[in-house]
Order: structure tokens, then sequence, then C-alpha cells
């Protein structure tokens, strides 16, 4: 088969969860003797002239072709609300180039930077499509289900009230986010209706904005349900996804795999003299490392402690800054940037547990995965997804988002009992590889070409 993968942004420059998911995942098609292909978003600042929109690179022997996505680009469609879900400027070029490649199946991993008019080219086209929800993206423009006060949002309310009072607070000026502020949510549900149905909008300010963001749950619930099979990692994300409007047929439940050629599975956790305690991943407020900063300064510096936090500091600067300023001259704590895939193993071969606190639902972070594979403990929120593999006492331990002293409190009883670290590191659980996942993707891709679709 001739497969195209879709993501919204790829290596070498972007290597989170979703991108080396993709990736391993058409490492693993190539090698079974598909022909593979990427399309990928890339963030830029300023604009893009339409000519220098789009280049094509080769990443360890991929294709990938790269869509380069400004908020600010004149090439934009004029509201750039809609443009984040319905790129029409993206969608003609993606069409010329799927018929150009002529993919017998189109996989989404993700779509954000693209936009879902994809799917719709796709279905003009008759090519059949898989996608994964690595996020929520879907159900909410900014991925995270999560409001500006870092409150966890179930998604877009029936008035589209919520999601309109985040657009306006974290795009509008004072003035305008003080009016709303000041409207009760019955009276703003009716401002809302009005714009959707109102035969004349201005082009510019927040009407075209508030439209656009109104009419997207119906424009992404249509797109949903011209998909093929939609595949979930969680029984949560199934959930979420059907709860608004995706039918329960499209939904097929297949956790992810992990390439685990350079993870070790190491059983001397927690013997070291120091609890060596590690996180790694994006280095901004939902992933939640201030909070496990705030818990390790909240215990005492003779605490045998070492504090390892992976992840880019440059890329949210002002998040960093404040991750520093409560890090303090405490010297249980280095930040040490990144790493590459292939150094996993080795950094997990250093650690004795693994924090996951983040302040969203996150899914199922392939970190965590990772971490079992190579029988590191994880303490991580209790939170919808992350429950579905972390169960108390057994592989890790599981807190109440942002409980700074529940945290603390868990770390603490680790450092003084490693023996607690070693019943966690025996019964951790071993994810699926990369292979047997593949194999599951075999078998959904020749169902959906051959309309064999049954959930």
């Amino acid at each position: 088969m001739k497969i195209l993968y879709t993501t919204h942004q790829f290596l070498p420059d972007y290597a989170a969860g979703t991108e080396i998911l993709t990736y391993s995942t058409a490492k693993e098609i190539a090698r079974r003797g598909h022909e593979v292909c990427i399309f990928t978003g890339y963030p830029v600042k300023g604009a893009v002239a339409a000519s220098h929109a789009f280049d094509r690179y080769e990443h360890d022997g991929i294709s990938v072709d790269r869509f380069f996505y400004s908020n600010t680009s004149s090439i934009r469609p004029r509201n750039p609300m809609e443009a984040e879900y319905n790129n029409l400027f993206f969608a003609d070029f993606f069409r010329r180039r799927i018929q150009e490649l002529k993919p017998d199946l189109v996989h989404f991993y993700h779509l954000q930077r693209l936009s879902a008019a994809a799917i719709d080219v796709c279905h003009e086209l008759k090519i059949p499509t898989v996608f994964t929800a690595t996020d929520f993206w879907l159900i909410c423009p900014t991925n995270q289900l999560l409001l500006p006060d870092h409150s966890r949002c179930l998604g877009p309310d029936k008035g589209m009230v919520n999601c309109v009072r985040h657009l306006a607070a974290i795009s509008q000026g004072q003035r305008i986010r003080s009016i709303l502020d000041r409207l009760p949510n019955g009276l703003m549900a009716v401002l809302i209706r009005w714009v959707k149905c109102a035969a004349f909008r201005p082009e510019k300010g927040i009407v075209p904005l508030v439209h656009a963001l109104a009419s997207r749950p119906a424009y992404m619930e249509k797109r949903m349900n011209r998909i093929g099979l939609v595949l979930v990692a969680t029984r949560f994300m199934g959930e979420m996804l059907h709860r608004y409007g995706l039918e329960e047929k499209k939904i097929r439940h297949v956790p992810f795999g992990i390439d685990r050629t350079h993870i070790m599975s190491v059983s001397t956790k927690g013997t070291a003299k120091h609890l060596r305690i590690g996180f790694i991943g994006t280095l901004y407020s939902h992933k939640g490392a201030h909070v496990l900063l705030e818990a390790v300064r909240s215990l005492p510096t003779e605490m045998p402690l070492e504090v390892k936090i992976y992840g880019e500091l440059e890329q949210f600067p002002e998040y960093a800054k404040t991750l520093r300023s409560v890090a303090g001259n405490d010297h249980r704590i280095a930040f040490c940037g990144t790493f590459p895939n292939h150094s996993i193993g080795d950094i997990f071969n250093r650690l004795d547990v693994l924090i996951i606190p983040s302040l969203w639902y996150e899914n199922s972070p392939l970190v965590l995965s990772f971490a079992q594979a190579a029988r590191v403990p994880v303490v991580a929120t209790d939170s919808e997804g992350m429950n579905e593999v972390i169960a108390n006492g057994e592989n890790g331990f599981r807190f109440e988002r942002g409980d700074v002293k529940r945290l603390a409190d868990i770390i603490r009883m680790l450092c003084n009992d490693r023996s607690v670290v070693k019943h966690l590191s025996d019964h951790a659980r071993q994810p699926k590889s990369i292979s047997s996942y593949v194999d599951e993707l075999e078998r959904i891709y020749d169902d959906v070409v051959h309309c064999r679709t049954v959930a």
C-alpha cells in the first residue's frame, strides 16, 4: 500500500509524543514494504508568501511535505478562526498533492496547522481515511480542554459561551474582555446565536471570530463522521468524541505502541543513594512541571533527592523563567534540556521515578509508556486517561491535580522506603510494542480500504 500520514509538526525540529508516534509508525510500516510519505505543519511567525508556503524534505528516508503555518500570513483565509479548522488555501495544495501521490489510504495523526479541510479532500477523492486522536483537537481548538485560568473544561457548552470567553481571554484587548466579563452567560448565549444566524456580519473585529468559533463544533462533527475509523488510545477519549457527535461505530480502541529498541528494563530501581526523580515533557504550564518543583522545594533540603527536568527551555521562555524562580538555588534540581529520542533508554536507566504532574487531561502520553517499559514507576495526576494505566500502589501513584502537598508526601514516602520503589518497578505494566501496534494498524487499514469498518 501507499500510505500518507499527517501530523501538526514533525521531526527533526519537533519530537513530542505525537511526532514520535507518527515517525515510529511510518518507519515500521515502511520496513514492512509499504510506501510511506508524511504531510506536516510548521509554525512560523510573520507573513508567509504563497510561493513559499510549502516545501519538501526527507527525514530518515521518509519524504515529508511541509506547510508553513502563520497566524498573520496574508495567504490565510480572511478569518483566522475559521482557517484553524477549514483552511481552503491548504486544502487546494493538499488536493493537488493527493492527486500526484495517489495514496491507498490517509492516516491523520493530527490536523492542527493543516485543518480538517484535508478530510473533505480525501472524501471528495474517495481516499479511505483513519484518524488517531492523540489529543482533543477535534473538540477543542486549543487541543487541551483547559481554560485560561487552568481549570479543566469538558468541551464546548451548548451555547458556546465558555469557548467565546476563552477566545476573548487569549486574543482580545482589555476593553473587549471587560465588556464580555460583565455579560451574564444567558445574554452571551443569545448574542452568539444572533451572530451565527445574522445575514450581515462585519469582516473585522471579534464578531466574525465568534461566528467561526460557534460554527466549529457542527463543522467538526460532520468531518469526524466522514472518517473511516477514529482510533483512541483511552476509553475516556472515545467517550469525549462520542459526546460531541462522533458515531460510536466509528470508534476503535487502539492503545499506542512504542519502539523499544533503546529501552533497557532495569530491576535495580531505588537502590542508589539518592532517589532519582525525572520530569520529561514540554515546559509549559499545562504540563505542570512547576507542581513538581513546588513539591520538591517543600521537602527538607537534606532529603536525598535528585530531580532532573528534561524539556526545551527556550520554547516558552516566560514559563521557563517561572520554573527557574521556583527552583531557586536548590542543588537537588537540574534543568537538563532535551535529548535525542535514541537516548531515551539511557535517560530512564538513570531515573527511579517519573513524575507526570499534568494539569490537563493528557490522554495517553508516550513518556508514560516508555517509563513503564523501562520499569520506572510513575507518579501522575489522577486524570482520565492516565488513570487507565497507573494503579495506586501497583505500578505507581496518583494524586489530585495540582496537589503539591500530596505529591510531596508521595516523594517523601518513596525516598524513605525504597522497597516501595522496587515493588512498583516489579509491577510495571509493559506497553504494546510498535510492531504489535502496526500489526493492528495493518488489519485496520485492510478493513477501511475494503469497507469492513465495523467497530
